[in-house]
């Protein structure tokens, strides 16, 4: 027999554990490394899925470095009306 929790949605990041390593940082780490504070880090992992959640083996939600990284090179080599743009487009999404 089914039950209400059989219906909602699989979080696909909540099997995906890691290892303690060097592949993932704490949330307060990547906000720090990009220059964001933790409210946009938010937004970056939640609303636009640019930025990778995992599960580290304590059970901590943990961003993949690999995400960071490709977020910096983004913010450093992107023109401006692409930053416009994007920005933008999360606006019109979020609603």
């Amino acid at each position: 027999m089914k039950t209400w929790t059989d219906y909602l949605p699989q979080i696909p990041f909540s099997c995906c554990d890691l290892p303690e390593g060097g592949e993932w940082m704490t949330q307060e780490e990547a906000a720090s490394s990009l220059g964001i504070g933790p409210i946009h880090l938010n937004a970056l992992t939640h609303n636009t899925h640019r930025i990778d959640l995992v599960r580290t083996t304590g059970k901590e939600l943990a961003v993949t470095r690999a995400s960071v990284d490709a977020e910096k090179h983004w913010r450093a080599t992107a023109p401006r009306w692409r930053k416009a743009l994007r920005l933008l487009k999360d606006i019109v999404l979020s609603f």
